[in-house]
C-alpha cells in the first residue's frame, strides 16, 4: 500500500472522511466515466475502460453509504437553491459507447440511480468501431512479431515489429493517414486489412461492439428509462474557431434532440480539454454548464463552464475514490493551493 493511500485509510477510520463531507456540504461531486469492458478493454485502455465487476463494487458503495444520484438539471439547480444535500451527486458517463447500454445502465438501474450520458454523434450514425481505437486495439491484441505494412502506408520500414519501440510512431501514422485522407468507408477498409494481417480477429471485434457507440434506438431506449442524454460535440472535438464551435453543438444537437424530444444544454469538453476562449459562444449557443476533466467539487461559485469532476478508472484504488466523493481530497487541493499562494 502507498503512503497516500494509508494516509488515506487513516484519515477515514479517523471519521475524517465523514467530516469532510460536512465541511462541504452544498457542493456538488461529479463523477466521471467512459466505457465499461465487455471483454478485455479494461486491460487495453485502463484509463478509458472499467471492469463492469469494478464499476458494481463502486455503485454499490455509494448506494451502501446512502449516495443520492440527481440529473444535472436538478443537481445544479439544487446547489444553486441551498437545497443540495450532503449526499447528492451527479454520475456522467462521456462518449456513448456500447458498454454503457449493456452494462452500466443495468448495474445504475438495479440500485436506482441514474446518470448524464454525454454522447458525442459521429459514431452514432456511422456505427463502426472508432477508428483511431481500433488501430490501437490492434496493435494491443496482436501475437504476431513481425508484419509488412510499407504498401499500405509508404514511408514504413518494410518489416515492423508491432511490439516494438517504434509501434506507437506506427500507429499514430496510421490513425493520422485514415483521419485526413480517408473516408469512413475507406478507414474501416484499412481497418480489416490491418486487423488481417496483424492476425487478429476483425469479424468478431465489430460484431462484439466493444469499440462501438450506442446506435439511435439504443439511446432512445435510455431516454425511455429516465437517463439523461447531453451534448459532447458530433466529432469529439471543441475547436479553437467560434464558427466551427457553432458547427460541432449544432451538428450534435441535430441529431441528439429528435431522440430526446427536448432542448440540450449542458455539454461535457471532449477530452476535457477547455479555454474561457470558447465561453462565449458556448453561452450564445444556450449552453448552461460545460463539464472539464479536472478534479473538484462544485460550489455555487464554480464558473458553470469549468465544473470540475472525479475521473474514476480501473486502477484508481477504493479509498482513492471514498476520499474524492467525500470532499476529502477536494479540501486537501484546496490546502496544498493556499499553502502555494503564501
Amino acid at each position: 500500500m502507498s503512503l497516500k493511500n494509508i494516509v488515506f485509510t487513516a484519515a477515514k477510520f479517523g471519521g475524517i472522511f465523514n467530516l469532510a463531507s460536512y465541511w462541504t456540504g452544498g457542493c456538488l461531486p461529479i463523477l466521471c466515466y467512459h466505457g465499461f469492458s465487455l471483454t478485455d478493454e479494461h486491460l487495453f485502455r485502463p484509463g478509458l475502460f472499467m471492469s463492469a465487476e469494478l464499476f458494481k463494487q463502486r455503485m454499490c458503495w455509494l448506494k451502501q453509504e446512502g449516495y443520492q444520484t440527481l440529473s444535472l438539471d436538478e443537481a445544479m439547480q439544487r446547489m444553486c437553491d441551498g437545497g443540495l444535500g450532503r449526499k447528492d451527486l451527479v454520475i456522467t458517463i462521456d462518449d456513448g459507447f456500447y458498454s454503457v447500454a449493456a452494462i452500466a445502465v443495468p448495474i445504475l438501474k438495479g440500485l436506482g440511480f441514474t446518470a448524464t450520458i454525454y454522447v458525442s454523434t459521429y459514431y452514432v450514425v456511422n456505427n463502426n468501431p472508432v477508428f483511431r481505437l481500433c488501430l490501437f486495439y490492434l496493435f494491443w491484441k496482436t501475437t504476431r512479431r513481425l508484419v509488412v505494412l510499407n504498401d499500405l502506408l509508404p514511408g514504413l520500414e518494410a518489416r515492423i515489429d508491432p511490439k516494438g519501440d517504434m509501434a506507437g510512431s506506427v500507429q499514430q501514422k496510421f490513425v493520422e493517414f485514415g483521419e485526413t485522407q480517408l473516408n469512413e468507408q475507406e478507414r474501416m477498409g484499412l481497418a480489416r486489412e490491418l486487423a488481417c494481417r496483424l492476425e487478429v480477429n476483425f469479424e468478431e471485434l465489430v460484431s462484439s461492439r466493444r469499440l462501438n457507440f450506442m446506435n439511435e434506438a439504443e439511446l432512445a431506449g435510455l431516454v425511455n428509462q429516465g437517463f439523461d442524454i447531453q451534448l459532447h460535440t458530433h466529432r469529439h472535438r471543441l475547436p479553437e474557431n467560434d464558427i466551427e464551435i457553432k458547427r460541432e453543438i449544432s451538428d450534435n444537437r441535430a441529431i441528439l434532440e429528435p431522440i430526446t424530444q427536448r432542448t440540450l444544454n449542458h455539454l461535457c469538453y471532449p477530452c476535457g480539454i477547455w479555454s474561457r476562449a470558447s465561453w462565449s459562444v458556448l453561452e450564445a449557443e444556450g449552453i448552461k454548464t460545460a463539464t472539464t476533466c479536472d478534479p473538484g467539487i462544485n460550489s455555487p461559485k464554480t464558473p458553470p463552464f469549468a465544473m470540475m469532476r472525479f475521473l474514476d478508472f480501473q486502477s484508481t484504488p477504493q479509498i482513492v475514490f471514498e476520499s474524492e466523493v467525500s470532499g476529502f481530497s477536494h479540501l486537501l487541493r484546496q490546502a496544498k493551493a493556499l499553502t502555494l499562494a503564501r
